[in-house]
This record gives C-alpha cells, sequence and structure tokens, in this order.
C-alpha cells in the first residue's frame, strides 16, 4: 500500500506540473516529507489524507490506486494506440487518428506517463511516416544526417519533449530503455549531439546488459544457453553495424556496400551453422539484409547478381515461414536511407517473376 500511495502521489504531482516544495507548503509539511512519501519510504499521517486528496482534487480511493476503472481504460487504450501505431509503420494509414487518440487521451489522464509515452512513440513514426529520415555527404564523404530538415518536423519536436519528460517517470526495463534509445536518435536526427552524448553516457556498458549479466548468473546447460543466446543477438546487431559504417562511408558507391553486405551475410550464416539454436528472429533479419544486398548489386550494375541475391533473401524466408516469404516484397529494399530511389528494378521482367515466387 506504501509503495502504490508513493507512485500516486508523484504522479499527480507531475500531472498538475507541481514541485515538491509547492506540495510541502500547501500541506504544512516539509519539501523532504513529501520526497519520502513518493519514494515509499514512509506514508503520510492519516489525518492528512484528507487534504491530500482535495488538493490534487482526487478521492482517498485515488490516491491509494484502487481506481481499477481508471487503470482499465489506461490498458485498453494504450493496447489500442500500440496496435494502430504498428499499423502505420511505414505508411500514413491513420496517422492523424492515431494522434488525435493520444492527445484526447492524454486529456483525460494527464501526466500519466504510460498515455505520454504513448504519443510520444506515435508522434516519432509520425515523423518517418509523413517525411522521412534524410541523409547529406559532408567534405570529407561521410554520410551525416539533414538536420535542418529533420528540425522542421514538429511531430519530433513534441516527440522529445514528452520523452525527456516521461522518461525520469519510469521504472528500469525494456520500456525505459526504449524510449532512452529513441529520444537519442532524434537527438541525432536534429543535431542535438551533444545531448545524445550525455544520454548515452548515462546508460550502462555494453558488459552491462541483459544478455550478459544472465550468463554471470547462471551454470550449466543454462549457461552455455545463455552464451548462445548472447552470440546471436551480438551478431545481429554485428551485422546491422556492419552496413550501417559501410553506407555512411560510401554513400555513393553501391559496389563497395554490396561486397561489406556480403561478408556480414556470411558471418549471419557462420554463427547460424555452428549448432546454435536456430533462431528465427535472426534468420528472417538475414534475408532482410539479402534484400537490401539485391537492391546495391542493381545499383552497382550487377543485374544477374541482384536477382540473385533476391532468390537467396526467399530461399532464407521460406525456411522462417510462409508468411514472412509473402512479405519481401514489401521490405525492399529494406536499408533504403536516401530517401525514395527510382524502383528500376521493378521494370524487369524478373521481378513479377519473383514476387509470384514469394506468394507462392
Amino acid at each position: 500500500m506504501t509503495l502504490e500511495l508513493g507512485a500516486q502521489l508523484k504522479e499527480l504531482r507531475t500531472r498538475d506540473g507541481r514541485t515538491q516544495e509547492e506540495v510541502a507548503s500547501a500541506l504544512g509539511v516539509t519539501a523532504q516529507a513529501v520526497s519520502r512519501w513518493e519514494c515509499s519510504a514512509c506514508c503520510p499521517d492519516i489525518a492528512l489524507l484528507p487534504s491530500i486528496a482535495n488538493y490534487f482534487d482526487v478521492s482517498i480511493d485515488r490516491l491509494f490506486g484502487y481506481d481499477i476503472e481508471r487503470k482499465r481504460k489506461i490498458d485498453t487504450l494504450c493496447e489500442k494506440l500500440a496496435e494502430m501505431n504498428r499499423e502505420n509503420n511505414g505508411e500514413d494509414i491513420s496517422m492523424s487518428e492515431c494522434i488525435r487518440l493520444a492527445r484526447e487521451g492524454l486529456l483525460e489522464f494527464p501526466g500519466n506517463p504510460r498515455v505520454m509515452l504513448a504519443l510520444a512513440d506515435i508522434l516519432y513514426n509520425a515523423g518517418y511516416v509523413r517525411y522521412g529520415e534524410f541523409h547529406l555527404t559532408d567534405s570529407e564523404g561521410y554520410e551525416i544526417f539533414d538536420v535542418e530538415r529533420h528540425r522542421k518536423y514538429s511531430e519530433w519536436q513534441e516527440a522529445i519533449s514528452l520523452y525527456e519528460r516521461v522518461i525520469p517517470l519510469l521504472d528500469d526495463g525494456d520500456e525505459k530503455f526504449g524510449a532512452v534509445n529513441l529520444l537519442a536518435n532524434l537527438y541525432a536526427v536534429t543535431g542535438e549531439t551533444e545531448k545524445a552524448a550525455k544520454l548515452a553516457e548515462r546508460a550502462p556498458t555494453m558488459w552491462n546488459c541483459r544478455e550478459f549479466l544472465r550468463i554471470g548468473g547462471l551454470s550449466g546447460k543454462k549457461r552455455s544457453e545463455a552464451f548462445e543466446d548472447a552470440v546471436i543477438a551480438l551478431v545481429q546487431k554485428l551485422v546491422q553495424y556492419m552496413i550501417h559504417c559501410e553506407i555512411s562511408r560510401n554513400t555513393d558507391s553501391p559496389a563497395a556496400t554490396a561486397k561489406t553486405v556480403a561478408k556480414a551475410l556470411e558471418i549471419g550464416d557462420a554463427v547460424l551453422g555452428i549448432g546454435y539454436r536456430d533462431d528465427m528472429a535472426l534468420r528472417a533479419y538475414l534475408a532482410r539484409i539479402e534484400l537490401f544486398l539485391a537492391d546495391r548489386l542493381w545499383e552497382s550494375g550487377d543485374g544477374d547478381g541482384a536477382f540473385e541475391a533476391l532468390d537467396g533473401a526467399l530461399k532464407r524466408a521460406k525456411t522462417v515461414s510462409d508468411a514472412c516469404a509473402k512479405s519481401q516484397p514489401e521490405y525492399f529494399p529494406w536499408f533504403c536511407v536516401k530517401g525514395s530511389r527510382p524502383d528500376s528494378i521493378k521494370d524487369d521482367s524478373r521481378w513479377s517473376e519473383w514476387v509470384k515466387r514469394c506468394s507462392a
């Protein structure tokens, strides 16, 4: 009960934009007392509960988190918003409606971290869906973000503000670290590199990540399986970062990028071939990577190689599921970082034949 009361007091104070000192002054206690309540170190005197409830204009039941209906409504809303946001990933199907519902939810539940986070995630996605991420090349030939263009995205500016407000309210876990990751990306694309660096400095090193910590706490077969999980997670990120590194260094050299992508695929295949558990997520990821290899080969003038890569991507996808295979044309070319590109490969008669094989 103490834990619930502390969380409720902090949420209500944040909702109203009040400081601990302001709350303390209104209730005739010290700011330290309010801090201890919110940290659940102790509870307010029972005689203070009516005054606290009146101050925040809520019921005493609300202070103790007994408002079950409210929680149910928030759960339902956040689930719906997450589903709608996924549906709008990559294509504006109902982005405006999704934003409208999230804003209405925040009006109904002001200061609620889950609803704030939902709106931030939706606005983050809206920037990509409505405008896209654009890149330039600097004087040394390296890829850089078009920050001047990105700073004009009102959706991203609002998302940054929301993430900055909500992250301190979230408990450690996937939800919080996911928000930190998205905020870091928004800082990068809008040119706030110092803020991004400070955010990164507050995060644990890779040696303290979940996968590695699991290894340290296990033994026997479970420890061996944890090692496998860590290797698979590492290789997936390694493949991704190899490709991003090559893109940033060779924005105008599709042939050079194709060579790196091919090497990255070899690394992924090597890990899958060692005898570790068969990871379907990694297989699906490598299928997407081979789509990008096909794109880079096509852009370099190697049409035959491009269609060999498309067949390779389809072969990989079929080992995952029929749904994965059918989705291949939709995901092509996967790592497209320079905005829309002419889809000249689709004018080749082999493209339509490949699409048919994906659905076969």
